[in-house]
């Protein structure tokens, strides 16, 4: 019997191996389908523009500004869950319900200003964008 461990691994490899094998593809046309999926999944996410044309440094500041006002209020959103959840769970405990209102609180306050910061940047984004754009 094997070890979990070399369970582990032999399943792990078997889900890095495998698909290889069951593309429908030539294996000699996978570079071509990987490049195609990879172009079109940068396209989505906006890293390269549709247009072909290189991006300015106000489009790439925006790019990243935006990714870590969003992750931050994803950060917020789940420090709320999660105050939520201990409140819940306090199961009648006020020290344990104070902590949870404060954090509950903190935390809506920290997302109101992430969505502030976000609409002002998104704002001047807009103002300076055609002011630098050819």
């Amino acid at each position: 019997m094997l070890r979990p461990r070399k369970l582990i691994a032999h399943a792990a490899i078997s889900l890095l191996v495998l698909p290889s094998v069951a593309l429908a593809q030539e294996y000699r046309g996978i570079g071509k389908v990987i490049n195609k999926a990879m172009r079109d999944t940068a396209l989505f996410a906006g890293f390269v523009p549709e247009n072909g044309q290189p991006r300015n440094f106000i489009q790439i500041l925006g790019g990243y500004t935006n990714g870590i006002i969003t992750l931050l209020g994803l950060i917020f959103l789940v420090l709320i869950i999660w105050a939520g959840f201990k409140w819940m769970t306090a199961a009648g405990n006020e020290d344990q319900v104070t902590k949870a209102r404060g954090y509950i609180k903190n935390a809506a306050i920290g997302l109101t200003i992430i969505l502030v910061a976000r609409m002002i940047t998104y704002l001047l984004l807009e103002i300076i964008q055609p002011a630098v754009s050819p």
